[in-house]
């Protein structure tokens, strides 16, 4: 079986060591950082096309956070949660996940029910509850044996140079990416980090001091999401086919 322990925040490259991610220490983090802030430090952002990593202010990291949180999950993990298919709402989910025809929401919580920051949490907490179930009931070799492939884009290219195993081309797709769930589940866990670490650059762009000392693992070992540079990184273009 899978294995929680709370110090361990990267995935083991010895693959005897069945280990998963500490889920449950992403809302320690998140509350620890916005303790205390105003409404116009939480809401600081600057849309300019060179500063990617400001697009979103403090609050709406923290949105992001919670949309991971429960979209994420859902999707790759609905079968397994709720194999009679009765899979629960605390969003409207035809409001929040991405299609074709786009979404009402664009990565974040509908904002005309979920702004206050306790509102974001609260669907952070049932998201990583949902997270937590996952590594707790499933064993460690379906999640390795669970592969599916997705259309590649330079940054999930880029993302997964982080990833010891479980993530990498498809061989039998051209220009896709084959990711194995254990693979996918350490990396929402880094994605939803390195948000926490984008509120820590926001408050520091702001001349605001940090709470805390993240972990640099993950793709925070890359200088553009932990912010070594403040150029942008590897966008959602997709590799080419052929």
């Amino acid at each position: 079986m899978a294995h929680v322990d709370q110090n361990i925040v990267e995935m083991p490259d010895d693959e005897s060591v069945a280990l998963m991610p500490p889920y449950r220490r992403l809302i320690d983090w998140i509350q620890t950082e916005v303790a205390g802030l105003t409404d116009e430090q939480l809401d600081f952002d600057d849309l300019s096309p060179e500063n990617e990593w400001m697009w979103w202010s403090i609050r709406r990291q923290v949105s992001h956070i919670g949309w991971d949180a429960l979209v994420f999950t859902s999707r790759r993990c609905g079968r397994l949660l709720w194999p009679d298919g009765e899979v629960p709402a605390p969003i409207v989910w035809e409001d929040h996940v991405m299609s074709k025809a786009g979404a009402k929401w664009d990565r974040v919580l509908d904002e005309d029910l979920f702004w206050d920051i306790p509102d974001l949490i609260a669907k952070v907490e049932v998201g990583i509850s949902w997270l937590e179930r996952v590594v707790a009931e499933q064993p460690i070799e379906m999640l390795r044996a669970d592969l599916t492939s997705v259309r590649g884009t330079a940054f999930w290219e880029y993302a997964i140079t982080t990833l010891p195993r479980g993530a990498g081309p498809d061989p039998a797709q051209a220009g896709h990416l084959r990711y194995s769930l254990e693979a996918s589940l350490w990396m929402v866990f880094y994605e939803m980090l390195t948000h926490v670490r984008t509120i820590q650059r926001l408050k520091l762009h702001q001349g605001l001091d940090v709470a805390q000392k993240l972990p640099r693992v993950g793709y925070l070992r890359l200088p553009h999401y932990w912010g070594d540079t403040n150029e942008n990184g590897p966008g959602m273009e997709r590799i080419p086919i052929g």
